[in-house]
């Protein structure tokens, strides 16, 4: 066993077990063995967390050659920077050097001055803008450099400097070229002598700049063939050069599957990556669940179903067409035992399975969830519904095919199974670009289809008016039953796992919840999705107003109600804003509902009622403190609600003054409102506040209100504020109650939920006919009616790890965890785009009209863009409020890009909306969802280890879900890796993945999943372990009943599990 550093170790034992001994298994394969590789593969089952493994390996590798090496280099390569961006901190062992993140290779040397005196240096790359030159053009900062690298040198070798300038200005505008040429950048010296000679010792490169430059002094020649040939080899040349600069020891490609190109050394477009793959003693880590593709579905032959796979091999074994050739046999030698059993014996059968295994051992490795669960499922379970067709539905199938073909359009039967109004929805199709051609000049044919079935289209005045919308389709009426129908538009955020009371109001309506994510085929799904979940729940929302509001004028007349401004009088009038959002730390310290529903409830969580009144119990000792000596006549001074935290805490925490004065670091530097909306009176209210906590009042405090203790009671166990307080010192529970970081992250929290209670849909949500009742009041009813405490005790706890603040300092990681929530909190409403269809007969005219609809509920993954278009959230942004317990609790997408992306922090339910049509894409889908910690495995954690079990062992100190999955732990078998309790927790009736098929009837659709599945089990044939489900239905076909039964599954499955 090796003994390593204690840099090294710390790294390591923040591996889970099985992670750790894959992450030691590739190093010693690196380094250590005889028969040590250059090149590996991590095919962990897609959410075991190979960045993590990546981690452990890049520990290790520093360690191995920091002893002979003056410099290390590590390299990350991963298809996009969404990607990039959620890992990259977490690959950084050392913490004192950032990751260098250029757009592309060729501008490296802008940001790598001082890279060779680094130690350790970690750089990040995206292929489609390091190594793919096919927008030969590039980008303009990669051309300004070019010419500040070389500008004034090639004037001597004939090149006239206009010239070279036209030459690189491409289609960039004449005075913004020349703006870009004259910024100052410094550059790597040598580097930049490098690309120098390159270009100059070149005689017959330079003849040709120098011959096209003598033509092109006064004009860019833009038809010119040669511009682009010279401009791609002068970005080549420079990207190449930067790879030297680099001098790689380990190169990590991150779902390499994404842009496998690269590793074809015979690819010209794989030049500049083979460079890099070529580099002496260079290591590389390949990170993939599904490392080959198979044919689609319409492609049935047995035998070639692993060209791909074979093709990955061929570069793990660095192209050895003799060792190829050997698994290739051993591959065909497997397979023909697989179908003959019963006709040999059981060692040929191991022999065969042994041989195969051993070899791909060497290069390759692979842990999976299949064979550590009791029914070899993966904990997923497959729901095929089947949702009916109405003859709404068939009447606008009619009408869409009707429309296409008058038009000359293709056949468009799948976009109408997917997607409702396709009429209004198709903007980015040839449907849409033949119907704009057509309605120049409409025939009577169209104008008669299109006006005689308006009432099929979606109407904006219909949107405008908030009239009901039907679904108008099979898989959207689905997707409605199982969120709109099931009353999700009534909550705020999806319950907790573990709530400490008894759910009250629309809570307690709904049962064992969970967010979707739907993968479509089609581009416009995920906007029909997006609009039309988001439309209903908002129509919901405003349904019990009163008044009667329409969709455009709502913003403008349903204001914010929790602001801070001056009545007419002038008096301040949010003060009671501060009643929420203040985190005050003597109500935290004082009550934990967690605490009290251990002591008082009994098998389950305390009842609502009950909580109150033992919280009542506590706080009215010190309540009556503080009222004693007051009036006991005259009218009740509502100043109370505000003021009895603020004189709690001035007697108790004096320290949280300074925070509340602080115009530097304090509570108004995060309110945006704070400083920057007109009429805001942020700053006076805290003022007013601070007075309060020094005994200040003018004139004195009046008759406390008799419902004080009661109110006070529900804002120590419910108000944002508090309750955050009380959320961030359970992962940092070293810290003091008032300090100022932990003040800070409580403050950005219940600042985001005065976002979430200022939207118009909230108001009309909470407020409903209840005109009378304060709002500030009706917020803090439904936080304690959703078991806000609960709620983010549970997102704090998944947040440190998934931020990966676990190392950071205490004060650093209650920080990064508030503004995380309060990110996700504030997430802006986005806009979507459809048409609507004018149609007016007498005067032959067919319009489009583009309007624009809301959307929350339901997302598309995507940047956000407001009613201007410009983009206000960037997709990963999106991927953050999805993976907090916050709308929007419908994800809707394609397949594409979406590998090694989370999406499960509070999701466990997939919709395959449109089959893939390969059984990657299937895997990949649902492991968007199956992964460390998940929303099903916290449900039942908490069934199995929750309220009854912390009563009897907890030591009701820092993280109840800590020690819940602790304890979980340490109970399983004994044979047992961490993948349980982590990845997969067992309980009966308990929460599951969800893999969900809505097969339309009487569609292709029911053949097609059952090839799909059956090419799954094929698939993990080769290297991995079938579901057995799976496994059976694809033997079933070629084997009887009685084979069946009788034979022993497990020797067909290739384990690729690390020796320990």
């Amino acid at each position: 066993m090796t003994t390593w550093s204690k840099d090294t170790e710390r790294v390591l034992a923040r591996l889970k077990d099985f992670q750790r001994r894959t992450a030691e298994y590739v190093s010693r394969r690196f380094y250590l063995d005889t028969d040590t590789t250059d090149r590996f593969l991590v095919a962990d089952e897609v959410g075991l967390g190979k960045t993590l493994v990546a981690r452990g390996i890049i520990a290790q590798t520093i360690e191995h050659l920091k002893q002979i090496e003056d410099r290390i280099d590590i390299i990350y390569i991963c298809s996009n920077t969404s990607i990039a961006s959620q890992n990259v901190h977490r690959l950084n062992v050392s913490g004192f050097q950032e990751f260098i993140q250029p757009t592309r290779l060729s501008l490296l040397p802008l940001r790598i001055k001082g890279i060779r005196k680094n130690p350790e240096n970690y750089v990040s790359l995206t292929p489609g803008t390091s190594f793919d030159l096919k927008s030969r053009e590039g980008r303009v900062e990669e051309r300004a450099l070019i010419h500040q690298l070389l500008k004034g040198k090639l004037k001597k070798s004939g090149v006239s400097p206009a010239g070279f300038r036209r030459l690189l200005q491409c289609r960039v505008r004449d005075d913004s070229w020349s703006r870009r040429i004259k910024e100052r950048i410094q550059p790597d010296e040598e580097l930049a002598k490098k690309f120098e000679h390159s270009v100059i010792n070149d005689s017959e490169f330079l003849r040709r700049i120098a011959e096209f430059c003598s033509k092109s002094r006064r004009r860019v020649l833009w038809n010119n063939p040669e511009r682009l040939k010279l401009v791609a080899e002068l970005r080549y040349r420079l990207a190449e050069i930067s790879i030297d600069v680099l001098e790689p020891d380990l190169i990590i490609l991150d779902e390499f599957q994404r842009f496998k190109n690269l590793l074809d050394k015979n690819n010209p477009e794989s030049r500049l990556a083979q460079k890099l793959f070529g580099y002496p003693r260079v290591k590389v880590l390949l990170l993939s669940a599904t490392p080959y593709k198979m044919l689609s579905l319409d492609h049935e032959q047995d035998d070639d179903h692993y060209p791909d796979f074979l093709k990955t091999l061929g570069f793990l074994f660095n192209d050895s067409e003799s060792i190829l050739d050997v698994i290739k046999g051993e591959i065909q030698a497997f397979r023909q035992s697989l179908f003959q059993i019963g006709s040999v014996n059981d060692s040929a059968i191991s022999n065969a399975r042994d041989d195969l295994q051993s070899r791909l051992l060497r290069v390759m490795c692979r842990t999976e969830r299949v064979g550590k669960t009791h029914s070899l499922d993966a904990m997923l379970s497959e729901s095929r519904d089947k949702p009916a067709l109405r003859p709404d539905d068939l009447h606008e199938a009619v009408l869409s095919d009707k429309i296409a073909s008058v038009i000359g359009a293709r056949d468009i039967i799948e976009y109408w199974k997917s997607s409702p109004y396709l009429i209004n929805f198709l903007r980015r199709y040839e449907f849409r670009h033949k119907l704009e051609e057509q309605c120049l000049d409409p025939g009577d044919e169209l104008i008669s289809a299109l006006n005689a079935n308006t009432n099929r289209l979606l109407r904006k005045d219909d949107i405008q008016s908030y009239n009901k919308v039907s679904p108008s389709n099979p898989r959207m009426r689905r997707l409605f039953s199982l969120t709109i129908d099931q009353g999700l538009w009534k909550i705020l955020w999806i319950p907790p796992s573990m709530p400490y009371s008894t759910p009250e109001g629309p809570y307690a309506d709904v049962k064992e919840v969970t967010k979707y994510l739907t993968f479509s085929a089609w581009n416009v799904v995920p906007d029909a999705i997006a609009t039309l979940c988001s439309y209903e729940a908002e129509r919901k929302m405003l349904s019990e107003l009163p008044k009667k509001f329409y969709h455009d004028k709502l913003y403008e007349e349903l204001r914010p109600l929790l602001r801070y401004a001056r009545n007419a009088d002038g008096r301040l009038a949010g003060m009671s804003v501060l009643i929420l959002l203040y985190p005050s730390p003597t109500l935290a310290d004082l009550v934990d509902p967690l605490l009290l529903s251990m002591i008082h409830g009994e098998k389950g969580p305390i009842p609502s009622d009950v909580l109150i009144e033992k919280t009542e119990k506590i706080l009215k000792p010190h309540l009556d403190t503080l009222t004693e000596g007051t009036p006991d006549t005259g009218p009740e001074d509502q100043r109370w609600y505000w003021a009895a935290p603020a004189l709690l805490d001035g007697n108790r925490f004096p320290n949280v003054l300074n925070w509340l004065v602080d115009e530097t670091n304090g509570w108004r530097t995060i309110s945006i409102e704070g400083h920057a909306e007109r009429g805001d009176r942020f700053a006076e209210h805290l003022e007013l506040f601070a007075k309060a906590m020094n005994k200040d009042f003018e004139p004195p405090l009046g008759r406390p209100p008799a419902n004080l203790v009661k109110i006070i009671s529900k804002v120590a166990v419910s108000a944002p504020g508090v309750c955050a307080l009380r959320a961030l010192r359970r992962q940092a529970p070293t810290l003091e109650w008032d300090t100022e970081a932990l003040l800070h992250g409580a403050a950005s929290i219940s600042e985001g939920f005065r976002t979430l209670f200022n939207l118009p849909t909230s108001i009309a949500l909470l407020r409903g006919d209840q005109t009378d009742s304060p709002y500030w009041q009706l917020a803090l009813q439904h936080c304690f009616e959703g078991n806000i405490q609960s709620l983010l005790d549970e997102q704090g706890h998944c947040l440190v790890e998934s931020l990966g603040v676990i190392d950071e300092s205490a004060s650093e990681r209650v920080i990064a965890i508030g503004d995380a929530i309060g990110s996700s909190l504030s997430i802006r409403t986005s806009q979507l785009h459809l048409d609507e269809v004018r149609v007016n007969p007498e005067e032959r005219k067919i319009e489009l009209e583009p309007y624009s609809t809301r959307c929350r509920f339901a997302l598309r993954f995507a940047e956000l863009k407001d009613e201007r278009g410009e983009t206000f959230a960037r997709a990963d942004m999106v991927r953050d409020a999805f993976n907090s317990p916050f709308r929007p609790f419908v994800l809707a997408s394609t397949s594409i890009g979406q590998e090694g992306l989370d999406f499960h922090t509070w999701c466990h339910s997939v919709i395959h909306w449109n089959l893939p049509s390969n059984p990657v894409d299937l895997e990949q889908r649902e492991g968007r969802i199956h992964r460390y910690k998940g929303h099903a495995v916290r449900k039942n954690i908490a069934l199995s280890y929750g309220l009854n079990e912390l009563r009897n062992k907890w030591n009701r100190k820092g993280d109840p879900w800590q020690f819940m999955f602790e304890s979980a732990r340490s109970d399983r078998q004994p044979e047992a890796d961490d993948l349980i309790p982590y990845w997969l927790y067992e309980v009966e009736g308990g929460a599951r993945i969800e893999r969900r098929v809505p097969v339309l009837a009487y569609s292709k659709d029911e053949a097609r999943f059952h090839r799909l599945k059956k090419m799954l089990a094929v698939y993990r044939l080769v290297f991995g372990q079938p579901r057995q489900e799976d496994l059976l239905e694809y033997l079933a076909g070629r084997m009887d009943e009685e084979q069946l039964e009788s034979s022993d599954l497990d020797k067909w499955r290739v384990v690729l599990e690390p020796p320990s």
